[in-house]
C-alpha cells in the first residue's frame, strides 16, 4: 500500500490505550484489503493524532484531510509537529489548496463549493420555478409564469434571489442524486480536486464526518472514485442517525463509511485520564398551576376519546358471540417440566409510547407502508359498501370480535400464535385493555400476564388499540357516521401528540408536550441547582445554561395563554438568574447568534476587559450599551463585530472568571465551542438524538490543566405530572436522551441509560416520584457536592472493561413487623437489612447453581447500596451468561409470586415476654423470653432450580444454611398450593421495585 516515494514519517509520542486499540483494528482491516475505516471517539480523545498516526505509519501515502471549519483545518496541520520526517526537508502538511503536500488539510467547503449563477444552472432553476408555479395553479401557462418571475426580479429582488437560490439547490440535489455532483461544482473546487489528483492521494481523512449526510457527502463519494479508490477514514464523536435525513443520503453515508470499526466509549477515555470525570444529575419540577390544569384537561380528553369509541350506538352490527375463557382445572398430579413451562410475563415496556419524547417538538414524516406475509393467514373477504349499512361495533365489542376471529385488517389467522406474530403490539394492548375492564377473553386467547410493579403509561395501551380501531374498522366501514367518528378520534389524538396515518400511528407536535417541555418552572430550577454548586465550588464555578432558542419557538395557538415567546428560551433563564442574589453575583452573560446581554452590575468591568481584548486581537469595534430592566444589551459598531468575534471574546471572559455563568443556545454552545473551565452544565434543551446529545455533553468533559481534580456535573431539568397520561412526556424525552449516555452511578458502577442518574429512574416510568420528588431532588443536590466521591467512583487509572455484567437492583417493600424479628440462626440484634437479606438469598442461589453446575464455583456475589433505598447485586468472576442467569434467579426469588413451581418460606424468630422474664433485668430476662419462629414471607424457588425436585432440594439446603429454616414445597397442588394461596391473601409475598441492568467497570 505504501508509496515508494513517500518518506519515512515517525510518531515520537506515545499512543493512548484507546488509540492503540483503534490502530490494531485498523491494521487488521487494511491488511485484509479493507478500504473503509470508521472510528467514533469522544471530543478530547485524540482523534487527530490517531488519524495522523494511521497516515504516517500504516497507509504511508499522500493524504487529504477535510474538516468542517478553518479552526479544525489548522489543528490538523499543527499536530504534525509530533512527527519526524526522514530524511528531513520541507513541511509535512499544507493548508493551501493551490499547493498540496504530503498531507493537505482543507475544509469541506473548499472542495464542494457548488456553482452559483452560471447560465446553465440558472436556466434549469428558472424552468423548474415556472413549472412549479403552473403545477400549483399560481400561473396558467409558461408566459404568465415568466411575467410573475420577472416582476419579482424587478420589484422584490430579495425574495427573487431567495427563491432562485432554493430552486438552484433543488436542481443541484437532483443532479447529486443521479451521481452528477462533480459537474455541479464551482470551477475553484474542480481545480482543487484536479491538483489533488496529481498527488496520487492514498488516504482521505474526513473529520467530523457526521456532516456528510447531504451535499458534502454526495460530492466526496464521487471524488473518491476520481482519486482511484483511496482508503477512507471517517472520524466523529457523534455518528448521525436517520432522523430527518434523506433516505438516499443516509444510505450513501452508511455505504461510504461502512460499519463502525471502533467506538471509543467515553468511560474508557475518562478512566485513561484524558477526559474529565463527570456525573449526570437531574432536577424534577412540577408544572405551574395553570400548566397543570392544561395537562389535566388533556388527560380528560384521552378518556373522552375512549368513552367516545366505546359508547353504544344505534344500528351497530352485533358482535359475534364471545365465549369466556374456561376456568383452569385443578391439577391432580405434579406436572412435568414440559407440561408446565415457566410463566412468561408480558413486557409492557415493549409497548411503544407514541406521542412522547421529541415528538412534542417536531412532526415526523409519514412512514413508508409495509406489507407482512404470514403463511398461516387466510385472506378475509373485502367489505362492500352497502346503503344503510350497520355501524361498526363499539371498541370493546370490536376488540373481542377481533381476538375471537383472529382478524387483523383484511386477514384472518388460523392460530393465536400466527395472529400474535402479525401484530404483537396490538395483541398485547388489546388483551390488557379488556382485562383491565374485567371483560372475559375468548376461550382460545391466553390472558396477558404482566408485572403490576412495571406499570405501563396508559397511552402505551390505549394508542395501539385506538389506532387499529380507526384504521381497520371505522375507516373501512360502509357507514358515513363511522367515518365521522374516525375523523373525530384522529383530531382529538393529535392534541395528545399522536397522528394516525394510512399505515399506522406516529408522533406529531403536541401542545401538551410543549407545555411540559417549555414550562416556566424549568427556568426556576436553575436557581437551586446553582445554589448547590456555588456552595461547593465557590468562585471556581464555571456554569453554562443551554436552551434550544434565545426565545422559544414553542408558541402555538393552543398554548398561547400559557407560553409566551420567552417561555423555555435562554432569555427566560437569564432573567431568572438576575432575580436571585446568589446567582446574580455570578455576573451572568447571555450570548446567542443575535444577542449579547450582560448583568447591569457587570457593565463597567465588561467594557474595560472587552476593549482590552478587542485591541489585543486587532479588532476595530466600538461597544454601545442599551439599558433594560436589570441588564444591558451589548451592541458593537464596526465591520469586525460578528458572532464569531464576540463569542470568542466572551468565552475568554468566562475562562478568566469575569463572568462565571454563560447562558446560550445549543447552536452556539454546542459542537465546535470549547471552554475547558466548564464544571457545571445545565441542559434545558429538548434534543434527544444521539448526535446532538453527544455534542452538547462533550462541552463539559475537557480537562482543565489548572484544575487537575476537575469533575463536571451535567444537569437535566425535567417537568413531570405522573398522575396524568401525558404528564410524563418530558420524562420520556429525558429518558431517550440518556439511552446512549454512559455515566457513573452512586455505587461506583458504569451504566448506560437513565438508571445511572438515579436508581428510581427506569426505562418505562420513574418510580417514587408521585410522593418523593422533593427527596429525589434532595439526593441530587447532595450528590452535586460530592465531587471527590464521584471522581473516586470512576477509578481513574484502572482499565476499562467493556464486557457487560447483568445486575439486579431491588427496593423491597418489607413489612414493619420484620423489624422486631431476627433470623432464627443468627445472634439476636442482627436484624435483616435489604443488603444483608439480598446477600444471604443471593449466596443461597449462587451455591445451588454452582452445585447443579449452572454457574462456575469461582463466581462471587457482591452487594452495593444505592440512593433511595435500592440495593444492587451482581457476580464477580463470572461470564456474561452466568451473570444474566444469576440476576434472573435472584429476581424470581425476591420478586412477586407468578405461579412458581416451588416455594420456600422465610421465617423470623420473635420473642414474647414471660412472667419470669418481666421480673428480671432486661439483660437477664431476655434469656427467659419465649421464642417463636414465624413465617414472614413466602419466596419462589428460582425456575432454574425448580425444574426437578432434586434441584429444589439442593436450593432448600442452602436456603436453610444462609437464610432461614423452611421446606421447599411444590406449589401447584396440595399443601404447597394452600400455603401459597394463604400467603397471597395475608400479604406475605414479596413486593418492591426490580430492575435488571447491564453495568460496566
Amino acid at each position: 500500500m505504501a508509496n515508494a516515494q513517500f518518506p519515512e514519517v515517525r510518531f515520537r509520542g506515545k499512543l493512548r490505550p484507546s488509540q492503540q486499540d483503534a490502530v490494531e483494528i485498523a491494521r487488521k482491516s487494511l491488511d485484509s484489503g479493507e478500504r473503509q475505516l470508521y472510528v467514533v471517539a469522544p471530543p478530547g480523545s485524540g482523534k487527530t493524532v490517531l488519524g495522523l498516526y494511521l497516515w504516517a505509519e500504516c497507509v504511508k501515502r499522500p493524504a487529504l484531510v477535510l474538516s468542517p471549519n478553518s479552526a479544525i483545518q489548522m489543528q490538523w496541520a499543527a499536530r504534525t509537529d509530533l512527527f519526524d520526517r526522514t530524511p528531513p526537508g520541507g513541511e509535512l502538511a499544507s493548508t493551501d489548496p493551490k499547493l498540496p503536500g504530503l498531507l493537505t488539510s482543507l475544509t469541506y467547503q473548499s472542495v464542494t463549493l457548488p456553482r452559483r449563477g452560471d447560465d446553465g444552472l440558472d436556466d434549469a432553476a428558472l424552468e423548474l420555478w415556472r413549472s412549479k408555479l403552473i403545477e400549483k395553479e399560481a400561473a396558467r401557462d409558461p408566459a404568465e409564469a415568466r411575467i410573475w418571475i420577472r416582476d419579482l426580479q424587478k420589484h422584490n429582488r430579495d425574495y427573487y434571489d431567495q427563491r432562485l437560490s432554493a430552486y438552484r439547490k433543488e436542481i443541484r440535489d437532483e443532479a447529486s442524486q443521479r451521481g452528477d455532483t462533480l459537474d455541479m461544482l464551482h470551477r475553484s473546487s474542480l481545480a482543487t480536486l484536479d491538483r489533488l489528483k496529481t498527488q496520487q492521494i492514498g488516504l482521505i481523512i474526513l473529520d467530523e464526518c457526521h456532516h456528510l449526510v447531504g451535499h458534502w457527502g454526495r460530492v466526496l463519494a464521487d471524488a473518491a472514485v476520481m482519486f482511484d479508490n483511496p482508503v477512507i477514514l471517517g472520524l466523529t464523536a457523534t455518528p448521525p442517525d436517520a432522523d430527518n435525513k434523506s433516505p438516499q443520503d443516509f444510505e450513501r453515508y452508511t455505504t461510504f463509511f461502512g460499519p463502525i470499526d471502533y467506538d471509543v466509549p467515553v468511560p474508557a477515555v475518562v478512566k485513561d485520564g484524558f477526559l474529565a470525570p463527570y456525573q449526570d444529575l437531574a432536577y424534577f419540577v412540577r408544572p405551574s398551576e395553570a400548566e397543570l390544569r392544561y395537562v389535566a384537561n388533556a388527560d380528560d380528553l384521552l378518556h373522552e376519546i375512549v368513552d367516545l369509541a366505546s359508547a353504544p350506538r344505534d344500528g351497530s352490527a352485533a358482535p359475534p358471540e364471545v365465549v369466556a375463557a374456561k376456568p383452569v382445572k385443578p391439577l391432580t398430579s405434579e406436572p412435568t417440566e414440559e407440561e408446565q413451562p415457566p410463566i412468561q410475563l408480558l413486557d409492557l415496556s415493549a409497548l411503544q409510547v407514541v406521542g412522547s419524547a421529541e415528538a412534542a417538538y417536531a412532526e415526523e414524516a409519514e412512514s413508508e407502508p409495509t406489507t407482512a406475509v404470514d403463511p398461516v393467514a387466510v385472506a378475509a373477504e373485502e367489505v362492500e359498501t352497502i346503503a344503510d349499512a350497520p355501524r361498526i361495533a363499539p371498541l370493546p365489542a370490536w376488540l373481542l370480535a377481533s381476538l375471537a376471529e383472529k382478524r387483523h385488517a383484511a386477514q384472518k389467522f388460523n392460530t393465536w400464535s400466527a395472529f400474535e406474530r402479525r401484530d404483537p403490539e396490538f395483541a398485547a394492548a388489546a388483551r390488557v385493555f379488556l382485562q383491565m375492564r374485567e371483560l372475559a377473553l375468548p376461550e382460545d386467547v391466553p390472558p396477558a400476564e404482566w408485572d403490576p410493579a412495571a406499570e405501563a403509561p396508559e397511552m402505551a395501551i390505549l394508542v395501539p388499540v385506538l389506532d387499529r380501531y380507526v384504521r381497520h374498522a371505522l375507516r373501512r366501514s360502509p357507514n358515513s357516521d363511522d367515518h365521522a367518528l374516525a375523523r373525530d378520534i384522529i383530531t382529538r389524538l393529535r392534541m395528545l401528540g399522536v397522528q394516525i396515518t394510512e399505515t399506522g400511528c406516529q408522533a406529531c407536535a403536541s401542545p401538551v408536550g410543549r407545555v411540559l417541555a417549555y414550562s416556566r418552572e424549568k427556568a426556576r430550577a436553575v436557581i437551586p441547582i446553582l445554589h448547590a454548586e456555588i456552595a461547593t465550588l465557590g468562585d471556581s464555578i464555571r456554569a453554562i445554561v443551554v436552551a434550544d432558542y434565545e426565545k422559544t419557538a414553542a408558541v402555538m395557538p393552543e398554548t398561547a395563554d400559557l407560553l409566551d415567546e420567552e417561555a423555555g428560551g435562554a432569555v427566560a433563564a437569564f432573567r431568572m438568574l438576575l432575580q436571585d442574589e446568589q446567582t446574580d453575583r455570578l455576573q451572568p452573560i447571555l450570548v446567542t447568534g443575535s444577542s449579547v446581554l450582560i448583568d447591569d452590575d457587570l457593565q463597567p468591568q465588561f467594557d474595560h476587559v472587552a476593549h482590552a481584548w478587542l485591541e489585543k486581537e486587532g479588532f476595530r469595534v466600538e461597544l454601545e450599551y442599551g439599558e433594560e430592566e436589570g441588564f444591558c444589551v451589548v451592541r458593537g459598531q464596526g465591520a469586525d463585530w460578528s458572532p464569531r468575534v464576540y463569542i470568542e471574546m466572551i468565552t475568554q471572559l468566562f475562562q478568566q472568571g469575569v463572568s462565571r455563568c454563560l447562558v446560550g443556545t445549543r447552536g452556539l454552545l454546542g459542537e465546535g465551542w470549547d471552554a475547558n473551565k466548564i464544571n457545571v452544565l445545565i441542559d434545558l434543551t429538548t434534543v434527544t438524538t444521539s448526535m446532538s446529545v453527544r455534542q452538547l455533553r462533550g462541552r463539559s468533559f475537557r480537562l482543565d490543566p489548572s484544575v487537575p481534580e476537575k469533575v463536571a456535573n451535567n444537569w437535566d431539568v425535567v417537568c413531570i405530572a405522573p398522575e396524568f397520561s401525558k404528564g410524563l412526556d418530558d420524562y420520556a424525552r429525558f429518558r431517550k436522551k440518556h439511552d446512549n449516555i454512559y455515566g457513573v452511578t452512586d455505587d461506583g458502577e458504569i451504566e448506560k441509560g437513565v438508571g445511572h442518574v438515579h436508581a428510581a429512574l427506569t426505562d418505562l416510568r420513574p418510580e417514587l416520584l408521585e410522593d418523593s420528588v422533593r427527596l429525589l431532588n434532595g439526593d441530587m443536590l447532595v450528590r452535586a457536592g460530592r465531587r471527590t466521591t464521584a471522581r473516586e467512583h470512576w477509578k481513574i487509572g484502572q482499565p476499562y472493561h467493556g464486557e457487560p455484567r447483568t445486575t439486579l437492583e431491588v427496593r423491597l417493600d418489607r413489612d414493619e413487623r420484620e423489624q422486631s424479628g431476627f433470623p432464627p440462626f443468627a445472634a439476636k440484634g442482627e436484624v435483616w437489612r435489604d443488603d444483608s437479606l439480598a446477600m444471604s438469598i443471593g449466596t443461597a442461589i449462587l451455591s445451588a447453581l454452582a452445585e447443579t453446575k449452572q454457574i462456575s464455583p469461582a463466581a462471587r456475589p457482591q452487594v452495593k447500596s444505592r440512593a433511595g433505598g435500592y440495593v444492587r447485586m451482581f457476580l464477580d468472576d463470572a461470564t456474561e451468561e452466568e451473570s444474566e442467569r444469576f440476576a434472573t434467579a435472584l429476581r424470581e426469588a425476591l420478586g412477586p409470586l407468578h405461579r412458581p413451581r416451588y416455594v420456600v418460606p422465610r421465617k423470623l424468630r420473635f420473642s414474647t415476654p414471660t412472667f419470669w422474664s418481666k421480673l428480671l433485668p432486661q439483660f437477664l430476662g431476655q434469656y427467659l423470653e419465649q421464642q417463636n419462629d414465624e413465617m414472614v414471607m413466602l419466596h419462589a424457588v428460582p425456575s432454574a432450580l425448580a425444574k426437578k425436585k432434586e434441584s429444589a432440594e439442593i436450593y432448600e439446603k442452602y436456603w436453610n444454611q444462609y437464610v432461614s429454616p423452611g421446606q421447599a414445597l411444590f406449589s401447584l397442588r396440595g399443601a404447597g398450593e394452600d400455603l401459597r394461596i394463604e400467603a397471597e391473601k395475608a400479604g406475605l409475598t414479596p413486593r418492591g421495585s426490580y430492575h435488571e441492568k447491564e453495568v460496566f467497570s
